[in-house]
């Protein structure tokens, strides 16, 4: 007994040491797969802990943004402009910084940026909970503290920059962090495992290169998807031409135009079907807390971006459609998942005719580009990943529509080709919604949230890949994102809001 007593006894000094190496392992992979994964903490005003209207305000924006990041409710699709809690900024802005000359664009600048935080922060007010919302003590609830937050942005902003005029500006840092995390790259022995991957990227680029037409399928049993209500591509290309801009040369679109212009260029989906994967639909939060697609509810998801061409800001519309999943091909299928969708975006020129046509799954995967005769491929870029550009069909936009074709399972987009207006419903309609309602989606037992998470993913939708992906410093590859937060490379680095992007992919015909 007293041998088993000292065996026990130095068995239980010896365990600690001889689980170090699997609690080091642990760690280790906790750290790959969340370490320096960025979000977009909030900041503090200067003027925080303050006296008079200025410090009580900077106290306001601090408490908020202190709730908003306790209830997980953070909007992550804009980035935080340090020592300014009023101000939020997305690639496209944030590439204006050498370009504001004056007091008249610096206006303008700062003027947009604040109207992002504002839009963010109606959805995170949305998202707190009644009990977040009265420890703020509102006198008339949300509506208050949003107009709090309007009225103590425009008092920041009067005190920090515009009374400073243009020379504020050289305070101020507006960057946007890059999708892809270094310490990930640098454990995962990136220059040598880079190799590989790009193998398999040339790989799928041979492979949609040949599975790709401008011509209808004629061997498909598709399932359709048209327009609710019938565009009108005369108003939407008048609207673009005769566009009002500001002083940093932005389109102005008011929320009418907006919706005539969505109307004007929306595609119709055709997907070949084989199981209710293969339907269009509307997220959805679940009784178990999970997102899930209501096929019943066919919708497309609208975005308004811009892009930079020369000397030029080009309008993009954004068309967005979720599925259930993409089911497995086999049983050990890396990229099958719960959740999958598509982004369709259309970049028109001043005329209002479309130069460019582009699809990417919702996980930042499979970009694709096709150009129209407009557009002339450089013969090189500085992309380490070049992108897969492929043909774009001739369409005469206000008596054609685009129809964006893919295959069952994988959604991949096999043909891209175009159908007179007031083809037949031959399934079903889709209706159109904006992006933000993604964002404050309801839940079952009251109130709503966002179906992305703080660092922009889809909870649940992550796959495989992201096991063997990892040192391409992207962070859960596979997994759907919030728009903003892709990464379209995995050699090298792309994101799909780059704001010239077209630039660097294009030179304009003459």
């Amino acid at each position: 007994m007293k041998k088993n007593m000292q065996k026990n006894e130095s068995a239980a000094h010896a365990s600690p040491f001889a689980s170090t190496p699997l609690i080091f392992i642990l760690m280790l992979w906790t750290l790959l797969y969340t370490g320096c994964a960025s979000w977009p903490a909030p900041t503090r005003s200067a003027h925080v802990g303050g006296t008079g209207p200025l410090g009580s305000c900077a106290d306001f924006f601090a408490s908020l943004d202190g709730l908003a990041a306790a209830a997980d409710a953070v909007d992550p699709g804009y980035s935080r402009v340090k020592r300014h809690p009023y101000l939020r900024t997305d690639r496209f802005l944030a590439s204006f910084q050498e370009d504001v000359k004056d007091d008249h664009t610096f206006t303008a600048w700062v003027g947009h940026m604040q109207a992002l935080d504002q839009s963010a922060r109606l959805f995170e007010l949305a998202n707190l909970s009644d009990a977040d919302i009265a420890a703020m003590h509102p006198s008339d609830g949300r509506d208050a503290l949003y107009r709090k937050v309007v009225a103590c942005g425009n008092r920041l902003k009067n005190d920090d920059l515009l009374h400073g005029g243009i020379k504020a500006r050289r305070h101020m840092a507006v960057s946007v962090k890059g999708e892809y995390i270094p310490l990930r790259q640098v454990l995962g022995l990136y220059p040598l495992t880079r190799v590989f991957v790009s193998r398999g990227v040339k790989k799928w680029h041979a492979e949609a290169r040949e599975g790709f037409s401008t011509a209808p399928p004629a061997d498909w049993q598709p399932v359709r998807y048209v327009p609710a209500t019938d565009p009108d591509a005369g108003m939407a290309h008048r609207l673009i031409r005769v566009r009002e801009r500001d002083a940093l040369g932005i389109p102005i679109y008011s929320a009418r135009d907006r919706r005539a212009l969505f109307k004007g260029y929306a595609p119709i989906w055709e997907i070949q079907q084989q199981s209710d994967a293969d339907r269009i639909g509307s997220p959805v939060w679940n009784a178990k807390g999970r997102i899930e697609v209501d096929t019943d509810r066919p919708r497309t998801f609208t975005l308004l971006s811009f892009s930079r061409f020369g000397k030029t800001i080009l309008t993009q519309l954004n068309y967005i459609i979720w599925f259930p999943a993409r089911p497995r091909g086999g049983v050990f299928d890396l990229y099958a998942g719960r959740l999958d969708g598509l982004n369709y975006r259309v970049t028109v020129d001043e005329d209002g005719s479309p130069i460019l046509y582009e699809t990417m799954h919702n996980c930042g995967c499979y970009y694709k580009a096709y150009p129209t005769r407009r557009l002339q491929v450089r013969e090189s870029t500085d992309y380490q990943e070049a992108p897969l550009i492929l043909k774009a069909p001739e369409m005469r936009p206000a008596l054609e529509m685009m129809v964006v074709g893919m295959a069952h399972r994988t959604h991949y987009v096999r043909t891209l080709y175009t159908v007179s207006r007031g083809v037949e419903d031959e399934a079903g309609a889709y209706t159109l919604a904006d992006y933000g309602e993604l964002k404050r989606l309801p839940q079952v037992d009251g109130g709503s949230k966002s179906m992305f998470d703080r660092y922009g993913l889809v909870p649940g939708s992550q796959r495989l890949e992201r096991f063997f992906l990892w040192p391409t410093g992207v962070l859960s590859p596979g997994a759907m994102r919030q728009w903003g937060r892709h990464a379209v490379a995995f050699v090298g680095e792309r994101h799909f809001d780059d704001p010239f992007y077209l630039d660097k992919m294009f030179v304009a015909r003459p």
